[in-house]
């Protein structure tokens, strides 16, 4: 698939499929182009769960198809019924409960509820990844790998991933973790970041803003940005060096959920005029004579579709290159400049060698702080990885200042000199300005400039208002037409929500004023016992409604509303005392979170609550208008002779004596004290007089490949786990699980156990390169189990970092990845049998044109071969598939 996390494409990154007919809040949903790369979709579009009901979704699917045409196989979507299983809340979705055979628009519409994706997102995505949408006789492939989640084109999806519910599920959960773990990733909003045009590096790469986490979440799951030839193309192909995914994505959705955003109706709505021309920060700029090889057509754009003004260029015409993008170069002829494919041209290696440096009027200026990211990277005196004559290392973390760019190179001034290196290994801040909507989070006067102390207006906590520019401590802001500056540390991306009211009255005759200052300008005269709402605070100022006016008063101008207590039902949030008085440290009772309690007055930072026939006070603070719910049960056993409180304190009234080991259930904390059932009774004891019960033996299972260690602070690595590894888990001590496997005990990491078997790891054909030793464990101290001969042909069954766990012969142990290499090819003719299913491809390459899926267990005959790849004839057609699936 075209998740960076799977390392592998699917077929929808590289080939269209035709259809049949939060982002800053200043975006719109959608934007109207998608040239520059750095906005696709916005983020209130993109992660709005609630953006179809199942009843649309399944009209939506019903319009796609009005009539399926499948008499075999799977149905149509539309049609499609399957059972969706419980899935347990955790960091990334709300749970899920399981339904019986329900219609996949309601298995789409619960799953983007419950993961905060938008099912307008998923369908979409179901669309480009396997034209699923618009099937009308979908395959069995199309389901098992629907979302593209873990399913590589030369091997079956991975079961626990295969399907359509877990697909649709696990590539909806996907985004939630992208969004959570913008760190784990190199695609992130608001910086600057290199993006390749297609799989094949000689194609290059771009610089893209990235505007969004929305379409960082696309450039994660489909890493490559669509050339000036893909969006001429709309839906169709564009050159070898265009992707489609992504166009593929902005098309569908803007067609299908926000016609009005598209500038051609109807149709692509990524399509750009056939000779547009590239934007300059796309365009790597060169300076080299050419000459041409073949007759080519020379263009006025980098795009075959582009006939205006072409020309042609006959064989060993001279020429001079000033530039290139993909898969073109543009020349200088005469007095034109044109655009000619560089298959065409053959160009010496530029003057000066490969430490020559670029022509000043070749290099764009550009500024900014630049930040290492690699652990090493060399900074050189030219920008050519061949230039290596005064280079130096500079590594991960220092800054250094850009002076210029040369395609993908730098120009950066270290220790005072001038050097270039590679901008995938550095980021740099965007500095430009962008308006984006933000909020108060508290109450601030807005001045007229940065440094004025002139009051323009007093603006409530939740306005919104539009930041533009900082300067300082200030930040430039428009509101209601008026435009000032506020303190940047009020402000927020979110929004804090509604100010809740409290009734007060007038003390006196009062100016209502318009901001809140002494000067402000008076608004109304209240009455004495006027009532007004109070809606937020600024230092003595209150902001008040009186009738229908808004304005400002001093708080020492309002006094209480006399209101007859009411008693309203709440929750303690958090275990807490129940003092007698406002003031009081004596301890009624201890209060567990959860609580029911009757409100019955408010002083100051305490309320008064009756519980059991009892009253006092607790802090407001701990009290919650919904029940956080029962808490969950601790299983503990006493040290020794111990009493059980009815109080966390050591003066509470003792209720029993606990024998020593007396197993109670911890249901809560309060300090050093926990809460527990003994019993039928409840009570209080201190946490040093309980213990862990004594551990119940259970079976558990590796998830991933770890280290297992003697103790739980140790370094010296036991063995090397791999995925599935049965083993018996006997105590918990923090983060690590003491286990025994093998006649060992140990600990891991408990985040790498799981109830579950996790399945298999299927096997990989490798061969040592040289006499390699074989270690008991991933690690160059690992015992050496013995010594595997040049050429010995091992299966390779796991990774763990550098290291690979293989089977030699009936030996099982670990070697570096540096000392393996592929076995060598079998005899490229003859009949061979596939031994899983395969994508049956046009040409030798994962993006080569898909023509059939060729089932596992299928006997193809042989013709030829191409590096991994064979070629061979199948149902009387010839084509291409990977070799390492053939037997």
């Amino acid at each position: 698939m075209a998740m960076l996390l799977a390392t592998v494409l699917t077929l929808s990154v590289l080939m269209a499929v035709v259809p049949t007919s939060v982002a800053r809040a200043a975006e719109p949903p959608l934007p109207k182009s998608i040239t520059d790369g750095g906005n696709i979709i916005s983020d209130a579009e993109f992660f709005n769960g609630a953006a179809m009901t199942a009843a649309q979704a399944q009209k939506f699917l019903e319009a796609r198809v009005p009539s399926c045409k499948a008499t075999t196989g799977p149905t149509c979507l539309r049609n499609f019924t399957a059972d969706l299983p419980a899935k347990a809340k955790d960091n990334y979705c709300n749970a899920i409960a399981a339904k019986k055979k329900i219609r996949a628009s309601e298995i789409i519409v619960t799953v983007g509820k419950a993961c905060g994706i938008s099912p307008k997102v998923i369908l979409v995505m179901l669309q480009k990844e396997q034209g699923l949408i618009t099937a009308t006789k979908p395959t069995e492939w199309a389901y098992r790998a629907s979302m593209g989640m873990n399913c590589p084109d030369t091997a079956p999806c991975s079961a626990a991933s295969a399907g359509f519910v877990n697909q649709v599920y696990l590539g909806a959960r996907q985004q939630q973790v992208y969004k959570k773990n913008p760190q784990n990733y190199g695609y992130r909003a608001g910086q600057v970041t290199t993006v390749k045009w297609h799989p094949n590096s000689a194609c290059g790469t771009s610089k893209v803003l990235i505007k969004n986490q929305a379409t960082a979440n696309l450039y994660i799951y489909t890493p490559y940005r669509p050339n000036i030839a893909a969006l001429a193309a709309g839906y169709a192909q564009g050159d070898s060096c265009s992707s489609y995914g992504n166009r593929n994505f902005y098309n569908y959705y803007v067609q299908w959920f926000a016609p009005q955003v598209s500038q051609n109706p109807g149709g692509a709505a990524a399509l750009v005029k056939a000779c547009t021309v590239p934007a300059a920060a796309d365009i790597v700029p060169s300076s080299a004579a050419a000459t041409v090889t073949t007759a080519t057509t020379a263009r006025t754009a980098p795009a075959v579709k582009c006939g205006t003004g072409a020309t042609s260029l006959a064989r060993s015409a001279k020429v001079t290159v000033t530039g290139t993008y993909g898969s073109w170069a543009r020349v200088t002829s005469g007095s034109k400049s044109l655009w000619v494919a560089k298959s065409a041209l053959s160009m010496p290696a530029p003057a000066g060698g490969a430490c020559a440096v670029p022509a000043d009027s070749s290099i764009t200026k550009a500024t900014g702080t630049i930040t290492v990211i690699s652990d090493s990277l060399n900074a050189r005196k030219a920008p050519s990885t061949q230039c290596s004559t005064g280079a130096r290392s500079i590594t991960r973390g220092q800054t250094y200042q850009r002076t210029g760019v040369y395609g993908v190179w730098w120009r950066i001034q270290v220790a005072g000199s001038t050097y270039w290196s590679h901008s995938d290994y550095m980021t740099v801040k965007d500095v430009a300005p962008a308006v984006t909507t933000k909020y108060l989070t508290e109450p601030d006067n807005m001045a007229s400039s940065a440094t004025s102390t002139v009051i323009q207006a007093t603006l409530r906590k939740g306005t919104a208002v539009k930041a533009s520019s900082v300067s300082g401590e200030r930040t430039k802001v428009s509101v209601d037409g008026m435009t000032g500056w506020v303190y940047s540390s009020k402000l927020s991306a979110k929004k804090p929500g509604a100010v809740s009211g409290q009734n007060r009255q007038s003390i006196a005759s009062t100016p209502l004023r318009a901001t809140a200052s002494a000067s402000g300008k008076v608004l109304t005269t209240l009455k004495a016992g006027t009532k007004v709402t109070v809606y937020d605070a600024y230092g003595k100022w209150r902001a008040v409604t009186a009738g229908s006016t808004k304005g400002w008063m001093r708080d020492s101008e309002l006094g209480a509303v006399a209101v007859p207590p009411v008693a309203k039902t709440m929750y303690l949030g958090t275990t807490t005392n129940m003092m007698p008085s406002v003031s009081s440290a004596v301890i009624q009772a201890t209060l567990r979170k959860g609580t029911t309690v009757k409100v019955l007055s408010v002083s100051k930072d305490r309320t008064q609550v009756s519980v059991d026939g009892k009253t006092g006070w607790v802090f407001s603070s701990k009290l919650s208008a919904k029940n956080p719910g029962a808490v969950s049960g601790q299983n503990r056993q006493s040290i020794a002779s111990t009493p059980l409180r009815a109080t966390a304190s050591a003066s509470g009234k003792v209720l029993s004596t606990l024998k020593a080991g007396t197993k109670v259930t911890v249901h809560d904390t309060f300090g050093k004290w926990r809460a527990v059932t003994a019993g039928s009774t409840k009570g209080w004891m201190r946490d040093s007089e309980l213990r862990a019960v004594t551990p119940v033996v259970k079976t558990m299972y590796l998830g991933t490949t770890t280290n297992m260690t003697p103790s739980v602070s140790s370094a010296v690595i036991q063995a090397t786990l791999r995925k599935g590894t049965t083993v018996k888990a006997l105590s918990v001590s923090k983060d690590r699980t003491q286990i025994s496997v093998d006649g060992k005990t140990g600990w891991v990491f408990s985040s790498k156990l799981s109830a579950k078997n996790p399945g298999a790891v299927s096997g990989q054909n490798r061969q040592s390169i040289a006499s390699t030793p074989l270690r008991a464990t991933a690690s160059a101290s690992g015992k050496v189990l013995s010594t595997l001969k040049a050429g010995t042909k091992v299966t390779v069954y796991d990774t763990f970092g550098k290291w690979r766990a293989v089977t030699a012969g009936s030996t099982k142990g670990w070697m570096r990845d540096s000392e393996l290499k592929a076995v060598a090819a079998a005899p490229v003719t003859g009949t061979k049998v596939t031994t899983a299913a395969l994508n049956f491809r046009a040409t030798p390459s994962t993006s080569g044109k898909k023509i059939s899926l060729i089932p596992k267990g299928t006997k193809v005959t042989v013709t030829g071969s191409s590096g991994s790849w064979r070629k061979i004839t199948y149902k009387g057609k010839t084509g291409w598939v990977s070799g390492e699936f053939l037997r």
